[in-house]
């Protein structure tokens, strides 16, 4: 059987934060707290709509900006994501 999968990609609002786990997104190798500027899901398809990339600004536990990150994000991170069992 396959594993369920996500059948949309939510609108993520600008401004938005995502707290991410080290397993929720690639390449950063730690927990991320990332405020959303934009979610790039024309690029989902690349990724079997498994990942989308999100861009915004990392924050500290405390708020503070740490810098710009662009990050590969699961999809089954996302608030408001819907599944199907294929």
């Amino acid at each position: 059987m396959k594993p369920s999968r996500p059948i949309n990609i939510p609108e993520i609002a600008p401004g938005t934060v995502l707290r991410l786990g080290k397993e929720d997104w690639r390449y950063g190798g730690d927990s991320l707290i990332l405020q959303v500027e934009q979610i790039r899901p024309d690029l989902s398809a690349y990724y079997d709509n498994q990942w989308v990339w999100a861009i915004g600004q990392s924050l500290g536990p405390r708020g503070a900006r740490l810098g710009r990150v662009v990050a590969l994000v699961r999809v089954a991170a996302l608030p408001g994501a819907t599944w199907s069992n294929p």
